[in-house]
């Protein structure tokens, strides 16, 4: 037979025959100038497909074939040695076998784990009652009255905020509502992730790292009592993600444009079930319902550059009348070097998006502007490669982005 004929016959490609014959597995006559498979070949090519479906290595069946080829496996001692490969083979399949009985004895527990979860009941949560302090018109300062409320004596779940000077706002299902609704068409809410899909092993290291160092910094500050904001949660939630980190003695106020994103984020926490008083706030102004001087700390991680998408003001400056006079900005903030081809998209996606974004030099100079003291930054490092997703769908591969953290407070 020739090889294209054995390859029909067998099921194998002529490169895989070439590669044993190669290799010395196979020996087939060659008369003239193309192989001949006689019946010894055949022979030895049928061995070799029924070892390979044994598990062995192609060094092992070059060892056992050895064996038939120098004696036919006549001989005692040969037949000794060929005995004790298949008693070495033997025992190396009932180690796996145990091995993998073990991994789907962990399998098994673990999704066990995750249907329970899943059956889990959330505990519903709505606007927490300690938060009213907190609340006031953004129009005139004054204290906002509720009615139509459906509450018990924890949250307010349902009800209509309102003001004499005619500033209104609704809770619904849990989250303030403001009448400052995003309208534009340049983002929509990610209730899918879809953000973090097919991002680069590269790039998630880099988040990692990032997040290493922002939790160093937050290990360092007292949380208790304290009130805590993070805005811009549509991108990147911190906090979600790390909820061991804080006190259950704060309070959490969570910001973003579009109310579906924060719906589904409020049922995965409730579901977590950490027990963080959170208030969850729509707007997509900077103008909050919240009391002036309140805010301890901020929580940045690509907030300031997803603000710089819409605005060209500095995000931190816009919210400093919220933060008291002692308060700090935690975050981490992206940068391109170079970066020219990355922003020309940046501004054909985002036409709004301010020039300034995506500089560390111009964020350095606007919290300085802004009345901020930088008291550090690291530098987490660099991709040039940021994958084929929504998030970064602006970023040209092969400019490098940066991801630096840092931690200022007000002078």
């Amino acid at each position: 037979m020739k090889i294209g004929q054995v390859a029909r016959k067998y099921n194998i490609s002529k490169d895989n025959l070439y590669y044993y014959i190669n290799y010395g597995l196979l020996v087939p006559p060659k008369p003239n100038t193309q192989y001949d498979f006689d019946e010894a070949t055949l022979r030895d090519l049928e061995l070799i497909l029924k070892l390979k479906d044994t598990d062995y290595s192609l060094q092992e069946i070059h060892k056992i074939i050895s064996l038939y080829r120098v004696s036919g496996a006549s001989n005692p001692e040969d037949r000794a040695e060929l005995k004790q490969i298949y008693l070495n083979k033997r025992a190396e399949c009932l180690d796996k076998m145990r091995h993998y009985e073990e991994i789907i004895e962990n399998l098994d527990r673990k999704i066990v784990e995750l249907s329970a979860a899943e059956d889990t009941e959330n505990t519903s949560t709505g606007v927490p009652l300690k938060f009213f302090d907190l609340l006031c018109c953004p129009l005139c300062g004054e204290k906002l009255t509720v009615s139509d409320v459906n509450m018990d004596l924890d949250y307010i779940y349902d009800g209509l905020l309102s003001c004499a000077c005619g500033y209104s706002a609704v809770i619904d299902d849990g989250i303030l509502i403001t009448p400052n609704g995003y309208n534009g068409e340049a983002d929509e809410p990610d209730i899918e992730r879809e953000l973090y899909k097919d991002l680069p092993p590269s790039l998630i290291s880099l988040f990692q790292k990032a997040y290493n160092n922002m939790e160093e910094d937050l290990a360092k500050i007292d949380l208790n009592d304290s009130v805590v904001m993070e805005t811009y949660i549509n991108a990147w939630f911190f906090l979600h993600n790390h909820q061991r980190l804080f006190s259950p003695n704060g309070r959490y106020i969570i910001v973003d444009k579009f109310p579906e994103t924060l719906r589904m984020y409020k049922k995965l926490i409730e579901r977590e079930n950490y027990g963080l008083p959170i208030l969850y706030l729509a707007d997509s102004s900077t103008s909050y319902p919240i009391k002036k001087k309140s805010i301890d700390l901020h929580i940045d991680f690509f907030a300031c550059n997803e603000h710089n998408f819409y605005r060209g003001s500095f995000l931190l400056e816009e919210l400093k009348p919220y933060f008291k006079s002692n308060a700090q900005a935690l975050g981490t903030y992206f940068s391109f070097h170079p970066g020219k081809r990355s922003m020309d998209k940046l501004f054909r996606e985002y036409p709004d998006s301010s020039p300034d974004n995506f500089s560390l030099f111009r964020f350095e100079q606007q919290l300085a502007n802004s009345g901020f003291r930088l008291l550090h930054e690291k530098h987490c490092g660099s991709t040039t490669e940021s994958g084929n997703n929504l998030g970064f769908s602006f970023h040209v591969s092969g400019d490098e982005m940066r991801l630096t953290t840092y931690l200022a407070d007000i002078i």
